[in-house]
């Protein structure tokens, strides 16, 4: 079984405006996490080799630790980075629900434009991963569905504000 996570999303705003939201510290820790979580933005390096380190605080729960390692940056094109989890420091770390997720994840996002509305499609595959961690991410899917369109939406309603 195919081990990629696609969606597809349309925002009804241009371009420039939604690509800001994602190469901004000031924007993407607005918005960006799972819908109940405030992002505190750690370290923000919006460029190849740079990191984009936030903390994920849920009332009543520790913070959980997130990063991007960005790979490829093609100005309002796309957007490629390893997601993982991490400790205060900016270190990969497992994931804090389980032992066989994988330690990252390749995220791909591409942008075009069209009459003012601007497609987002973002890929996302386990890499470097262990069998038992690809088959975690397989029957993830459903989750990362509500994950990443939660996500989105709060992109949807950030670019509204």
């Amino acid at each position: 079984m195919d081990a990629e996570f696609m969606i597809t999303r349309q925002f009804k705003q241009p371009l420039e405006k939604v690509w800001r939201a994602w190469s901004q510290a000031e924007q993407i820790g607005k918005w960006w996490g799972p819908k109940g979580c405030k992002v505190d933005v750690r370290r923000f390096e919006f460029q190849p080799g740079g990191f984009f380190h936030y903390a994920m605080n849920f009332e009543g729960a520790p913070a959980m630790w997130g990063r991007f390692n960005y790979r490829e940056i093609t100005p309002q094109k796309s957007i490629a980075w390893l997601n993982s989890f991490s400790n205060e420091r900016c270190g990969i770390a497992r994931a804090p629900f389980s032992d066989i997720c994988p330690m990252e994840i390749l995220n791909t996002a591409t942008f075009s434009e069209q009459d003012g509305i601007t497609t987002i499609s973002l890929k996302a595959a386990p890499f470097g991963e262990l069998d038992a961690e690809r088959q975690y991410f397989i029957d993830l899917k459903p989750s990362m569905e509500q994950g990443y369109g939660g996500t989105f939406d709060q992109l949807a309603d950030w670019l509204q504000a």
